[in-house]
């Protein structure tokens, strides 16, 4: 199955600068180590700890942007949210069975 990486990021980042498989050698990357620590720590953890890996980097870079100034925190949130649930609701399609 080929991987389509989402245009996430755009409205949030206009540097689109790593190709696809760039962008999935970093998606990989940190699947296999949470694979890695579900081995020690409960699934829900990782997860857990995954989202807030997630919603402090990006909190951290959207504070200490240099782009979208004018943007405002709701505007940051609401982005962030459908992002979230595109690739969510996009990575749950791609893993269920076909209906049939």
């Amino acid at each position: 199955m080929r991987r389509l990486a989402p245009a996430h990021g755009a409205r949030m980042d206009p540097q689109q600068d790593i190709t696809e498989e760039q962008y999935f050698e970093i998606v990989d990357h940190f699947i296999n180590q949470a694979n890695e620590y579900s081995k020690r720590f409960p699934h829900g953890r990782i997860s857990g700890a995954l989202l807030f890996a997630a919603a402090r980097y990006n909190a951290f870079n959207w504070v200490n942007r240099s782009l979208l100034l004018d943007q405002s925190l709701e505007e940051a949130v609401r982005l962030f949210r459908t992002e979230y649930e595109n690739m969510f609701r996009h990575n749950v399609d791609t893993m269920m069975p076909p209906k049939s």
